[in-house]
C-alpha cells in the first residue's frame, strides 16, 4: 500500500485571534491610562524610596504592554504567566497603599494613581480565566480600589467616598469584563460552527472527489478494458490488434497510479495526438484545423494535461461509436460514412468537434445504462475543470459531438461554438451576487438583554443614584438633578433592548438626546465652585453609555456624543465664569475609557473580517486536502478491483496468440463483471457476484443496474442475500436486477423473463414480495 502524505493547513481559530486582539487591547488601555496617570504618579511618588515607586508604576502599566507585545508570538503559558504576575502586582500594590501609605492625600489630588486603571488587570484576567475566576477577581480588585480610596481620601466622609468609588469601579470594570467574556463565548461558538462547516465541506468535497475519480476510472474501463475484452471475446478482431489494445490498456492502468508528468500540453502536440488516435480508430476520418499558414486564426497555446487526457478519451469514444453505429443497418452493404474532426484553438479555449453523416440517433432515447455517451464523453468532460461537452444528433441527420476546454467563459460563445457554451452555462453555477450588507459582527449584534446585562444595568442605576444623593448641593434646584438622573438612566435602559441587526438609528438618536438632556440639566444644577468628590458623576455615566453604544457598533455616534458632551462642559465652564480649560479637564479624564472601548470594538471588527478570510481559505484548503486523500484512496480501491478482475486476462491478451473458445468465453465473463461493477455498484458484492457468474454460465442473460446514486441501501447484506437466492433459481432466460433510488419505499426490483414472466420487489429488510 502506498502512503500519501498531505500537508494539513495551519489554521488560526477565532479564539486564538480574539485572545491576541484582547491582549493588544489591554496593552493599549494600559498605555493610555499610564500616560494619563503620569501627573498623579509624580505628585504621589513614595519619597522614602522613589525607585520602588517607579518600579511599581512600571510593573502596573508595563506588564500589560508586554502582554500585548508577546501576544503575536508568545505561547499561551507565557501569556497566562504575564497575566498572573499582573494580577498579583495589582493586589500587592493595593496592599502597599492600605498598609504602608494609609494616610489621606492632599485635597483635590486624593485619587491614588494605582487605582486609575483598575480595569486593566481585571480585563486581562477575563481574557484567560474562567468566568467565575474573572468575576471573583473583578470584585476583589474593585473592593481593594474602594478601600484604597477610603484610606487616602481627604473628604470629610471618606467611608462614603470609598464606597461610591468602589461601586463605580465595579460598574465600569464590569462592562469591559462582560464584553470580554461575551466575546470569548462568541469566539468559541464561531470555532465550533467553523469546525462543523469545515468538516462538512471536507466530507462533501471527499464525496465529490471519490465519485469523480470512480467515474474517471469507469470511463477508462469502458473505453479500454471492456473494449479490449469485448474484441477478444467476440473473436472478430485479429490477435495482433487485440494484443496492441491490451498492452495499451495495461499501460493506462499503470499510469493511473501517478499524476501526469506534464502539467500542460501545447495545442500543436494535442493535434498530433488526435491525428494518431484517429488513424488507429477511424483511418478514413479527416482531421482539420485552422492552419495559420492558410490564413486561419489558430492560436498556439497550452492546455492542462488533465483536459487533454479527457478530450482524447472523449474523442476516441466518439470515433468508436461512429465506426460501430453510424452506418446503421446498412453497414453490411458497405455504406460509406464521412467523418471529420474539426479542431479549434483560440485565446478563449480549445475545442474538438467529431462529426459524421451517418444514420444518427435520438440522444434522449439512449438507455441510462449505456455509458458510452453519458460517462465516457459528457461525464468525462464535466469532471474536468472548465470542461464541457455537447452531443447533437437526430435520426437520419448524422451526429456532432463537441468537447472543449473553455477557461474564459466571457467571449468564448462566439469563438468556440454555441453548443459548448450553452451546455457549460447550464452546468456551471453562476457566481453568487455580492452581498449588499456587511456581515453582522459581534459588536453589531451584541445582545444586552441577558441576565448579566440587566444586572449591570441595575448596578449602573444604583451607583449613579448613590453618587447623585452624595452630591446633593443645598439651595440648588433639585428637580434638575432628578431630571438629569432619570434621563441618563432611561438612556442606559434604551441600550439594553435586544436587536437582531445593527442598532436602529431612531434608538441612537433617542440615546444621544437623553444623554444631552441629562448633561444640560446637570450643568444647570451644578454651581461653579462645587467641591463634592463626585459632583460631575454624569460625565462618567454618559461616557459609559457611549462606550456601550460603541460596543454595539456605533463608534461614530459615540464619539459624536462625546464631542457634544465636551462642548457642553466647556460652555458651562465659560458661562459660570471659569476658564474653558476647566471644562475641558472635566471630560478629558473620561477620554481614556471611551478610547479603550473604541479600540476594543475596532480591533474586534477588523479581526472578524480577517478571520472570515482565513476561515474561507482554511475551508478551501481542507476541501482540497480531503479531495486529494479521497481521490487517492478511491483510485487505489478502484484499481485493485479492476486489476483483480481484468489484469490476468489482459496479460494473456497482450501476447498475440489465438484464443481458445474457453478463453474467449472467459473474456466475455470478465467484461460482463466489469459492466456490473460500473452499472450495479451496490450489488457488486458477494454472494451476488458468484450468483451472477453462475447464472451466466448457465446461459442466463443477467443485467445489474444501480439507480441509488451515492445513497447506498440501508441493509446491503440482506439485499445481496435475497438477490443471490433469486438468481440461483433462474435456469434460463433473462433477469434484470435494479436497485431503486433512495427515495423509494422498496429497495430493488427483479424482472424475471424465463418460463414465466414475473416482477419481484425487495423491501428494506430484504423481504421478497410481488407488487
Amino acid at each position: 500500500m502506498i502512503r500519501h502524505a498531505v500537508a494539513r493547513p495551519v489554521t488560526r481559530t477565532a479564539t486564538a485571534n480574539l485572545t491576541r486582539l484582547l491582549c493588544i487591547a489591554v496593552a493599549c488601555a494600559a498605555g493610555i491610562f499610564g500616560l494619563l496617570s503620569i501627573g498623579s504618579f509624580l505628585a504621589q511618588a513614595w519619597h522614602p524610596s522613589p525607585a520602588v515607586a517607579a518600579a511599581a508604576w512600571a510593573l502596573s502599566f508595563g506588564l500589560p504592554v508586554a502582554l500585548g507585545v508577546c501576544s503575536g508570538w508568545g505561547s499561551p503559558r507565557l501569556l497566562r504567566s504575564l497575566v498572573a504576575v499582573q494580577a498579583v502586582c495589582f493586589v500587592l500594590i493595593a496592599g502597599f497603599w492600605l498598609i504602608l501609605r494609609g494616610e489621606p492625600l492632599p485635597a483635590g489630588a486624593d485619587v491614588p494613581w494605582s487605582i486609575t486603571a483598575t480595569g486593566v488587570p481585571c480585563v486581562a484576567v477575563a481574557v484567560f480565566a474562567r468566568q467565575r475566576v474573572a468575576w471573583s477577581y473583578t470584585v476583589l480588585a474593585c473592593l481593594l480600589s474602594g478601600l484604597v480610596r477610603f484610606r487616602t481620601s481627604a473628604e470629610t466622609n471618606p467611608g462614603l467616598v470609598g464606597l461610591a468609588d468602589g461601586l463605580y469601579s465595579l460598574l465600569l470594570v464590569s462592562v469591559f469584563v462582560a464584553l470580554t467574556l461575551a466575546a470569548r463565548r462568541g469566539a468559541a461558538r464561531v470555532d465550533e460552527a467553523t469546525m462543523l462547516t469545515r468538516h462538512a465541506e471536507a466530507r462533501r468535497a471527499a464525496g465529490v472527489a471519490r465519485r469523480q475519480e470512480r467515474l474517471r476510472i469507469d470511463a477508462l474501463v469502458h473505453d479500454s478494458v471492456i473494449s479490449t475484452l469485448l474484441m477478444a471475446g467476440l473473436g472478430r478482431t485479429p490477435p495482433a490488434v487485440v494484443s496492441e489494445h491490451a498492452s495499451k490498456t495495461l499501460t493506462q492502468l499503470d499510469a493511473l497510479r501517478t499524476p501526469p508528468v506534464e502539467p500542460v500540453v501545447l495545442v500543436s502536440d494535442v493535434v498530433r495526438r488526435l491525428r494518431r488516435l484517429t488513424r488507429q480508430i477511424a483511418p478514413d476520418a479527416v482531421v482539420d484545423f485552422d492552419d495559420p499558414t492558410r490564413g486561419g486564426d489558430f492560436v498556439e497555446r497550452t492546455v492542462p494535461s488533465v483536459a487533454v487526457v479527457a478530450i482524447l478519451g472523449a474523442v476516441g469514444e466518439a470515433l468508436r461509436n461512429s465506426v460501430a453505429s453510424a452506418a446503421g443497418p446498412a453497414r453490411s452493404l458497405g455504406r460509406r460514412v464521412r467523418r471529420t474532426i474539426q479542431v479549434t484553438s483560440t485565446t478563449d479555449g480549445f475545442q474538438v468537434m467529431v462529426s459524421d453523416d451517418g444514420v444518427g440517433f435520438d440522444p434522449d432515447a439512449v438507455p441510462p445504462e449505456r455509458l458510452g455517451i453519458a460517462e465516457s464523453i459528457v461525464g468525462r468532460m464535466e469532471r474536468v475543470t472548465h470542461g464541457a461537452a455537447n452531443v447533437r444528433s437526430s435520426p437520419g441527420h448524422g451526429t456532432d459531438i463537441v468537447v472543449a476546454w473553455v477557461p474564459a467563459r466571457g467571449t468564448s460563445a462566439a469563438r468556440l461554438g454555441p453548443e459548448v457554451d450553452r451546455r457549460a452555462a447550464r452546468r456551471l453555477p453562476e457566481p453568487a451576487a455580492p452581498d449588499d450588507h456587511e456581515p453582522i459582527s459581534l459588536a453589531r449584534s451584541l445582545d444586552l438583554s441577558t441576565p448579566l446585562a440587566r444586572l449591570i444595568l441595575a448596578l449602573f442605576v444604583l451607583v449613579h443614584g448613590v453618587l447623585a444623593i452624595i452630591d446633593v448641593v443645598p439651595g440648588r434646584p433639585l428637580l434638575l438633578m432628578v431630571a438629569a438622573y432619570l434621563a441618563i438612566a432611561f438612556a442606559a435602559t434604551s441600550l439594553m433592548s435586544p436587536f437582531d441587526g445593527p442598532f436602529p438609528r431612531s434608538r441612537i438618536a433617542l440615546v444621544l438626546s437623553l444623554c444631552g438632556v441629562g448633561a444640560i440639566a446637570m450643568f444647570g444644577y451644578l454651581p461653579a465652585d462645587s467641591g463634592a468628590p463626585f459632583a460631575h458623576w454624569h460625565l462618567g455615566a454618559i461616557t459609559l453609555i457611549l462606550v456601550v453604544l460603541a460596543a454595539r457598533g456605533q463608534i461614530r455616534s459615540a464619539w459624536l456624543g462625546y464631542t457634544v458632551l465636551a462642548a457642553l462642559a466647556v460652555s458651562w465652564a465659560v458661562a459660570s465664569g471659569q476658564p474653558a480649560m476647566a471644562g475641558f479637564d472635566l471630560v478629558i479624564r473620561h477620554a481614556g475609557t471611551l478610547l479603550a472601548g473604541t479600540l476594543f470594538v475596532v480591533s474586534l471588527d477588523r479581526t472578524e473580517r480577517t478571520l472570515r478570510v482565513l476561515n474561507h481559505r482554511d475551508n478551501l484548503q481542507a476541501a482540497m486536502n480531503a479531495t486529494t486523500v479521497a481521490a487517492i484512496a478511491e483510485r487505489e480501491a478502484e484499481l485493485v478491483r479492476v486489476n483483480l478482475l481484468a489484469r490476468p486476462t489482459l496479460k494473456r491478451l497482450a501476447a498475440p496468440l489465438a484464443l481458445t473458445e474457453a478463453e474467449r468465453a472467459q473474456c466475455l465473463l470478465v467484461e460482463a463483471s466489469l459492466r456490473d461493477a460500473i452499472r450495479g455498484r451496490s450489488l457488486f458484492v458477494e454472494p451476488v457476484i458468484s450468483a451472477v457468474n453462475a447464472a451466466r454460465r448457465r446461459g442466463v442473460q443477467v443485467t445489474v443496474l444501480d439507480d441509488s446514486g451515492e445513497s447506498q441501501p440501508e441493509s446491503p447484506a440482506a439485499l445481496a442475500h435475497t438477490v443471490a437466492e433469486v438468481l440461483d433459481t433462474v435456469a434460463h432466460g433473462r433477469i434484470t436486477v435494479r436497485v431503486l433510488p433512495a427515495d423509494r419505499r422498496d429497495v430493488a426490483t427483479l424482472v424475471v423473463e424465463s418460463d414465466t414472466h414475473s416482477i419481484l420487489v425487495v423491501g428494506a429488510n430484504g423481504t421478497l414480495s410481488t407488487p
